[in-house]
């Protein structure tokens, strides 16, 4: 892949990631505001993206097989523009298409991102600043004229990223294919319980506080100070995968705010809402951990780690948040679900650890003749296990 590395520059992987996930972070800004969104939708809404990004994952070896790899970047926000569009236009059956069209494009550019960007700040910077720009501007958009024009806005970022996609060379690699490939199940499982948290917290902080009695303007401001938050760890935390020699105290550490920020709100939701949400927007350096390693471990032009960990990752979390959301409109409180975001928490430190202290075993390589013996440099930086 070092001839795609030289080809796709730093500012344009940097465009790319803007848009994995303003469709998704806009949305849950906006969720309280949406008038074709009942319960049953709202909760349908934030779990959907989550299935969408999973099923995308899996298919894009198949389409990058058939189309290369930029034609198929190109295809995805060609089709993210149009479902960011379209999905404003109508009522809830034109909303929930849209979004999973979105996020099936979305799925396409976070598979073969990790790949092309090689662990680059970039990618995981770019996330976040994505993250953080939905949930701030978006509000203030509702205010000023609409939740239709407030999430219509974002088709316009992916046109320009379109654009900046089709002004570079498009001679890529072909990837290969996933022969031989065993899943990372550890590392699968820690991806989807990561993403977990972090889709309930993009989909449900503003709705928790404003249940807490929070004034609205306030419930959003936490989202986006969350999603700022986030972007320190994004950019600090690829660095600290690639040098720490402890890869499970890291995954304790970036754990750790999450917990520190769901048990506040699950105890006290209006007593320190913008301290919950600085907790909650640290706690996604996880994200970039995750994703880090991701790009990491893909040393050749295989998606088949990306597309795996992500593909049933993400799966896993739409399940995840679902039930979250069930118990929310089944009980009428945040208590319960809450609860169970704790047990995720939980799982997700043990998955990490699990993820960095078992290796997926090495496919066999005949030795060369000459020097019988490689001796490896002390220097070298840490794989992490998978």
């Amino acid at each position: 892949m070092s001839r795609a590395t030289t080809a796709v520059s730093t500012v344009v992987i940097f465009l790319l990631a803007i848009n994995l996930r303003p469709a998704v972070t806009s949305l849950g800004a906006a969720l309280p505001d949406i008038s074709v969104a009942g319960d049953l939708v709202a909760a349908v809404l934030v779990a959907l993206p989550l299935w969408a990004i999973g099923l995308g994952g899996w298919a894009t070896p198949w389409l990058c097989g058939r189309l290369g790899t930029y034609r198929t970047v190109a295809v995805a926000l060609a089709g993210l523009v149009l479902s960011l569009s379209g999905r404003v236009l109508g009522g809830s059956a034109q909303l929930l298409t849209g979004t999973a069209l979105a996020c099936l494009s979305i799925a396409v550019l976070g598979t073969v991102l990790p790949l092309l960007a090689k662990g680059s700040a970039a990618f995981t910077f770019g996330l976040g600043l994505g993250s953080t720009a939905g949930a701030l501007v978006t509000p203030s958009v509702v205010m000023a004229s609409s939740w239709r024009a407030a999430l219509g806005l974002w088709a316009i970022v992916a046109l320009l990223a379109l654009q900046a996609w089709q002004r570079i060379p498009g001679e890529f690699p072909a990837p290969q294919r996933a022969t031989g490939a065993k899943p990372a199940v550890a590392l699968t499982i820690h991806f989807g319980l990561i993403s977990t948290v972090t889709f309930l917290v993009m989909g449900w902080l503003p709705g928790i506080l404003r249940d807490a009695g929070v004034p609205a303007t306030t419930a959003g401001g936490c989202l986006a100070l969350s999603m700022a938050m986030g972007l320190p760890m994004m950019l600090l935390v690829p660095g600290w995968t690639r040098r720490w020699r402890n890869q499970t105290l890291l995954v304790v550490t970036l754990a750790a705010p999450n917990v520190i920020g769901v048990s506040g709100l699950l105890l006290a939701p209006a007593a320190a809402p913008w301290l919950w949400a600085v907790a909650t927007g640290t706690g996604m350096g996880s994200l970039a951990f995750v994703l880090t390693t991701i790009s990491l471990r893909s040393k050749d032009s295989s998606l088949a780690l990306s597309a795996v960990v992500q593909g049933v990752g993400y799966v896993i979390a739409g399940f995840g948040v679902l039930a979250c959301g069930w118990l929310h409109t089944h009980t009428g409180a945040w208590r319960t679900p809450l609860l169970l975001v704790l047990a995720i928490l939980l799982g997700q430190v043990y998955s990490g650890h699990t993820a960095v202290t078992r290796r997926t075993p090495a496919p066999r390589v005949t030795p060369p003749v000459t020097p019988p013996l490689a001796v490896p440099r002390q220097g070298d930086v840490p794989e992490v296990g998978v």
